[in-house]
């Protein structure tokens, strides 16, 4: 070898190595395929167009180091010894993630890897068979980069090839994001459901952009029967859930079942001048004053809410559009159904999960403002009371408000806390803003929001239902003014109390007013139903659930928060937060750093079979 090249000598050689470890990197990945659906021949050509671009694209974005360290290693054997050795690692991460892939069913990642090397060797301990087999295929790695290395180096391919490799490349993953975000409007679940067995992918989604522009019409699309027998038929290609059929029988009544969920309300702010209706209703009702949602966000916050999992099963269940088995319980029963979304059921995509068993479900509700449509689903409620409501029959509603999300009531609202902040602009957020502005028009928000449950909560009263209904008032995640002084605003950004801690009020017919001071989350809520309200207190709560029950005390040593990227494990005061960036923060209960902490043996283990257990 010559002792020392040019800069396009190196760029060439070292641009044609990625390339190649993008098709090593396809081979490797090929071990996913069992584990994907692939019913017929247009699967299985989104597939083909998928592998080579993702791959490819997986393997320059993690070279680009190297591309940079090329400009300052002249070198030949200096660069090419470091490409292979870099290479050999990336080559074997995917082969650990294919491992741990067959076994748990999901991606690894910093988090996952932080579980493990906080639990030391309490929870993982490896024989010296299994070092020596990995030590033997991480070798066997590095000869076939050595190898590819050194051929690159005799004789290369000419640069327009190349070239036209990378337009390839990029063609195949646009046609790929395209036809997903199709699949995805149109409720192809064959398309979906294989995009989360592919690691680092994070396919396109448009549909709200298609219906705003007329090429899809989800309400129409949702409708069409094909879509529906095709979604119920690659069912259970993913998952496992319930773990076992459940056992259940007649209950001795069948309550309604209400819930009433504000976006953003958090747990302090029930109190009579910011909420008075609801506190009212509170005074005579059940107060967990202790309630967290599983989520700082709408997404993870309605779906741990429904389904009591957590929400690192969003694909695999919107893939397969697998309804909660509460909801299903309430439809064999016979429940009616009316399901009302101030904010879109679109996006998020609630209406291929959470609700994707719900006929004539709208996804969209008129009106302008976020207040607006807060009057009208308050309006179509009150008109299935009145005329839709069958009453030999029991039902299931579901009202999400979101006035608050917007911190801003109508300009003739009667009822606007002062100092209020008549044009919001959320750029000039930062420390040195008085917080109390922006809070004014959150509680603003939150009376006017009151004041349309209060009219539900009368109309149920008036009507005698509220006696043979449960109702439950509660936040879909929190909102935060800056209280950690560390310029945090609204949600989606921390796992702090004050973007998770949120109020949850029940009114349960028969049991008596009282305020239950142990902690209670969102992943309690499914079994509290399952258990007490729908006969099947004899199924045991975890094939189906990740709590105990709201009326269940106990201990919660450990709980699992999602926000849209991040996740969050938290133990008692501690949380161990993977951010979106990839990298792991341990933060105490004022997310301030900690050093040093270490898991109790056996909750990792206990963990991993949680984000796991759920999948076939």
């Amino acid at each position: 070898m010559k002792r020392s090249t040019t800069l396009g000598q190196r760029t060439a050689w070292l641009s044609w190595f990625i390339f190649a470890n993008g098709l090593i990197a396809l081979m490797v990945g090929l071990r996913y395929l069992p584990w994907m659906n692939i019913p017929d021949t247009q699967t299985a050509a989104y597939v083909t167009l998928l592998y080579p671009g993702q791959f490819a694209v997986l393997a320059w974005l993690t070279s680009l180091p190297l591309l940079a360290l090329s400009v300052f290693l002249p070198f030949r054997r200096s660069l090419a010894t470091l490409a292979v050795f870099y290479a050999s690692v990336g080559i074997a991460l995917i082969v650990l993630d294919t491992v741990a892939y067959s076994l748990y069913r999901f991606h690894l990642s910093s988090f996952v890897l932080e579980l493990a090397l906080g639990s030391g060797t309490d929870t993982f301990s490896f024989s010296w068979q299994l070092w020596a087999t990995a030590a033997l295929v991480f070798a066997g790695i590095l000869v076939i980069e050595s190898a590819v290395a050194f051929l690159l180096w005799r004789k290369r391919p000419k640069a327009r090839w190349l070239s036209g490799a990378f337009v390839v490349m990029i063609s195949l993953q646009a046609v790929a994001h395209g036809w997903h975000a199709w699949a995805d409007a149109n409720y192809d679940t064959r398309i979906t459901s294989v995009t989360r067995h592919v690691p680092l992918y994070y396919a396109a989604t448009a549909k709200r952009f298609m219906n705003e522009v007329g090429l899809v019409d989800p309400q129409k699309v949702r409708q069409n029967q094909p879509a529906r027998l095709l979604g119920d038929a690659s069912g259970g290609s993913q998952l496992n859930y319930p773990t076992q059929p459940l056992s259940c029988s007649q209950p001795d009544r069948k309550p309604n079942v209400l819930m009433i969920v504000i976006d953003g309300a958090r747990w302090d702010m029930l109190a009579p001048r910011w909420m008075p209706n609801i506190h009212q209703f509170a005074e005579n009702s059940i107060v967990f004053e202790n309630h967290y949602s599983n989520g700082n966000a709408t997404k993870p916050g309605i779906f741990t809410l429904l389904y009591s999992l957590p929400a690192s099963y969003w694909d695999a269940f919107t893939a397969v559009k697998e309804p909660p088995v509460a909801i299903n319980r309430m439809q064999e029963l016979g429940y009616q159904t009316k399901v009302l979304g101030s904010a879109t059921l679109v996006s998020p995509a609630f209406d291929q999960n959470v609700f994707s068993s719900i006929p004539d479900l709208r996804l969209k509700t008129p009106g302008e403002e976020p207040w607006d449509r807060d009057v009208q689903i308050t309006k179509d409620w009150l008109d299935f009371t009145e005329s839709g409501r069958k009453p030999e029959q029991p039902f299931f509603g579901f009202l999400f408000y979101d006035t608050p999300h917007n911190h801003r009531v109508p300009d003739d609202y009667p009822v606007k806390f002062q100092p209020y902040w008549e044009s919001v602009n959320k750029l000039e957020l930062d420390n040195d803003f008085n917080p109390e502005l922006i809070k004014n028009n959150y509680k603003s928000t939150l009376h006017y929001v009151d004041n349309q449950v209060g009219r539900v909560l009368d109309d149920l009263r008036n009507r005698k239902i509220l006696d043979n209904t449960i109702v439950m008032i509660t936040g879909d995640h929190g909102q935060e003014f800056n209280e950690y002084g560390k310029n945090y605003w609204g949600h989606g950004s921390n796992f702090g109390q004050y973007q998770l801690r949120v109020p949850m009020v029940v009114h349960w017919p028969g049991k008596e007013a009282q305020r239950i001071s142990h902690r209670t989350e969102n992943f309690d809520v499914a079994p509290t139903l399952m258990k007490n309200a729908l006969g099947c207190s004899q199924t045991p709560v975890e094939t189906y659930a990740t709590g105990n029950g709201l009326f269940t005390p106990g201990e919660h040593p450990w709980s699992i928060a999602h926000s849209y990227m991040d996740y969050a494990l938290l133990v008692n005061d501690i949380k161990i937060v993977k951010n979106a960036s990839g990298s792991v923060d341990v933060l105490d209960s004022e997310l301030e750093p900690v050093s040093g902490y270490k898991l109790k043996p056996g909750i990792t283990a206990e963990v991993l079979r949680e984000l796991s257990r759920f999948y076939q």
